[in-house]
């Protein structure tokens, strides 16, 4: 019964009392009258009390419940002294502070987490139910070549990002290395968390680009400083022989003498070629550090372009130049960018047929060149390596061009992307990020 209608219901009792009290005054009983007067009032002010006393630590709980479903966990009650609602109070009062210490720590939880998923170099994709994008934190961005804000909702097909597509071909439990086009590496491997009895998948992606390339330059490079040592001291000493006998034509007969100092002309000159072929692998381990300064990329272009003008007319391959007027200078290493327009060229030639197109573009805000050709493209196989040391797909070729160029641009912190057209052909795109 509430508090109303127990009101309501003393009232109606004593208003009872009353008339009986009027009864007996007009029966002339003094006593009666006399008694009811004074009584009346003080049991409906005693019960009224008792009354009020005791709904008061139901009220206190009752509000205090309003404030636990609005999730206010700071309120105790005090006891009244009633034994039972006093161990009401008791049981109340434990479960607050329990749920309270309970909210403090999984609040105190779930910050460390959130700093710990925003703080880590891993990349980390939350997905909800539907395998649409959550959450990602700034190394996942970074990794996936996005802008953040701009992915939530989304599945991973929908971002225009090679590696995201690859992600989203992982299956459950699955770890997989994928090697994108540029040569960047990346162990991806999804994963699920529980939450509310449902499966909530996410992705965990580490960047293994510069932990390969430097076990690969430590590789190379011994291999590469063994072989030149060893090259070099035989080459030398039997160019020296050589030399020697050239130049003592008089030791020779008559008939052989000119057979002779050809044939040690070609041994020699055989010598010297191997000894600038094992100075190119050289290059790529021992590649200075840039000595930057500003510099013209529309003029450095032109120039690696034009000294290609002969063998690019060789093929009847046209070449298409949209060089962006006013852009702005660049801090860069000129010599060694001009090596990378050279090799980048130089490959787009190759590939693309008697006939073909090249297409090279400047472009502002932020400076960027893009190398684009109507080649015959690389398969996956071919993209995957395309960047690893002698690595190559042509008959005697070194396979160190790419390899350079990619040194070359790293060292600089330039970014690139290397990929397949639609339509055919290849892009080589590479942003000038440092520009003044």
């Amino acid at each position: 019964m509430s508090k109303k209608w127990t009101l309501i219901w003393l009232t109606f009792v004593y208003s009872l009392f009353l008339v009986l009290a009027i009864y007996s005054f007009h029966k002339n009983n003094p006593i009666l009258l006399i008694t009811s007067e004074f009584t009346i009032p003080v049991l409906y002010g005693i019960t009224i009390w008792m009354m009020m006393r005791s709904l008061k630590p139901i009220n206190s709980i009752g509000r205090s419940l309003n404030l636990l479903k609005e999730g206010d966990f700071n309120i105790t009650l005090v006891k009244t002294g009633n034994r039972d609602i006093d161990n009401i109070i008791d049981v109340y009062n434990s479960m607050i502070n329990r749920l309270r210490e309970e909210r403090l720590s999984v609040r105190e939880k779930n910050h460390f987490l959130d700093l710990l998923i925003e703080s880590s170099p891993l990349g980390i994709l939350i997905m909800d139910m539907d395998d649409r994008i959550m959450e990602i934190n700034k190394a996942a961005t970074k990794f996936l070549g996005i802008k953040e804000e701009s992915f939530k909702g989304k599945y991973l097909t929908e971002l225009k990002s090679n590696l995201s597509v690859e992600i989203a071909k992982i299956a459950y439990e699955e770890k997989q290395l994928i090697v994108l086009a540029d040569g960047q590496k990346y162990l991806c491997h999804k994963l699920f968390f529980m939450d509310h009895g449902f499966k909530h998948p996410f992705y965990l992606i580490e960047e293994f680009t510069e932990e390969i390339k430097k076990a690969e330059r430590e590789a190379y490079g011994k291999l590469i400083r063994m072989m030149a040592h060893e090259v070099n001291n035989t080459v030398g000493s039997v160019n020296s022989i050589m030399t020697s006998i050239q130049s003592n034509p008089e030791t020779f007969s008559v008939n052989e003498k000119d057979d002779i100092i050809r044939i040690l002309g070609v041994a020699i000159q055989r010598n010297y070629q191997m000894n600038r072929f094992m100075q190119n692998f050289s290059n790529v381990v021992k590649l200075p550090a840039p000595d930057k300064e500003e510099m013209d990329l529309n003029g450095s272009l032109s120039v690696v372009i034009e000294s290609f003008d002969g063998e690019l007319k060789e093929k009847n391959i046209a070449v298409e130049v949209n060089l962006e007027n006013s852009i702005p200078l660049i801090n860069a290493d000129r010599s060694q960018m001009e090596q990378v327009f050279l090799n980048i060229i130089k490959n787009s030639k190759e590939a693309v047929p008697v006939n073909g197109h090249l297409k090279i573009t400047t472009q502002k805000n932020p400076v960027t060149v893009i190398f684009d050709d109507d080649g015959t493209g690389l398969s996956k196989e071919v993209s995957e390596k395309l960047f690893t040391p002698f690595f190559s797909t042509k008959p005697g070729g070194q396979g160190i061009g790419l390899t350079l160029v990619q040194e070359i641009l790293t060292n600089h912190g330039f970014s690139f992307s290397f990929r397949n057209k639609e339509n055919g052909g290849t892009e080589f795109r590479i942003i000038c990020s440092n520009h003044q």
